[in-house]
């Protein structure tokens, strides 16, 4: 009976360990501003998207999740996104705001390897 009972603590030290190993691991990183958003996503999609070609663009990276169906505010993103590129390649300011949207798809992409199921287009006329 002692031996049951201490497999089972070994069992539940082990799965509790196992969730926060994987919690820390998924945990949101502490971003400060879009560049920072953005660095941050162009880390997760170079380690957890597949295929993409080296020097992606952000838009060939950004139809991609979409049509992988990763699900975030894709507006808002874009937003964000155009705000970035102004800043980086126009001079313009920074923006302020908008790298929640992003740090939320920067986490989506870390849970999951994104690329195997990409969604197919309807064909039956819909």
């Amino acid at each position: 009976m002692e031996t049951l009972l201490l497999a089972v603590d070994v069992g539940i030290f082990a799965l509790l360990g196992g969730a926060i190993f994987a919690t820390r691991r998924i945990r949101p990183p502490s971003i400060h501003d879009v560049a920072g958003a953005f660095q941050d996503l162009d880390h997760s999609i170079s380690k957890f998207v597949p295929d993409l070609p080296a020097g992606f663009t952000w838009g060939e990276a950004v139809e991609r999740l979409k049509a992988a169906g990763v699900k975030v505010d894709w507006p808002k993103m874009e937003t964000s996104l155009a705000g970035y590129e102004a800043f980086r390649y126009g001079g313009r300011e920074l923006p302020q705001g908008g790298e929640d949207e992003v740090v939320k798809l920067s986490m989506k992409i870390r849970r999951r390897i994104v690329g195997y199921r990409i969604k197919r287009e309807s064909t039956s006329g819909d």
